[in-house]
């Protein structure tokens, strides 16, 4: 009888044995979250200041910056290719209602300023921006690519023959 029981506790314990070493096994290859964040493209705060600003002679459209992003490109080998913009804008048309008429701003005429004084044009847009009388468009998005080395400084619009430059800075 004293066999019998020795035996019993004596598997049982191997079976507890056994469970706590597969558990120390799958902790040990469960990855680390630190290691999938470290994997990640550097993505950058998009700030517009001021966010909104007028155009046109009669001041009649208001482009509101809604928001952007911004992230850091990269060949394979680890490269800077420069930095991939996305810019979101809104058009309020304060024209009035029979005395306005429909206004449009276009992101291929769009200009982003870089720090080292070059303007680029935008590489691809959602749509231009469009808003018939007293009435805002929809949101649109904007694409520009930097090259590598530079940074975004200004966004400047233009609309019947007038320009608005808003300040664009990225933070980390």
């Amino acid at each position: 009888m004293m066999i019998a029981s020795l035996s019993v506790v004596a598997c049982k314990g191997k079976k507890d044995d056994k469970a706590a070493d597969t558990s120390a096994t799958t902790e040990a290859t469960t990855p680390k979250s630190s290691d999938a964040i470290a994997n990640q493209p550097k993505n950058y705060k998009v700030v517009i200041t001021p966010d909104s600003a007028l155009l046109g002679k009669k001041s009649e459209a208001l482009v509101k910056a809604t928001g952007g992003t911004a992230v850091a490109l990269q060949d394979p080998d680890g490269k800077d290719n420069g930095i991939e913009l996305n810019v979101k804008l809104q058009l309020t048309n304060k024209g009035k209602i029979g005395d306005g008429s429909s206004i449009s701003v276009s992101y291929s005429d769009s200009r982003l300023q870089l720090d080292n004084g070059n303007n680029i044009t935008a590489e691809t847009g959602t749509d231009y921006l469009r808003a018939a009388p007293e009435a805002t468009s929809k949101e649109e998005s904007w694409t520009y690519k930097i090259p590598a080395g530079a940074k975004p400084a200004a966004l400047n619009l233009f609309l019947d023959g007038t320009r608005v430059s808003v300040k664009v800075a990225l933070e980390d």
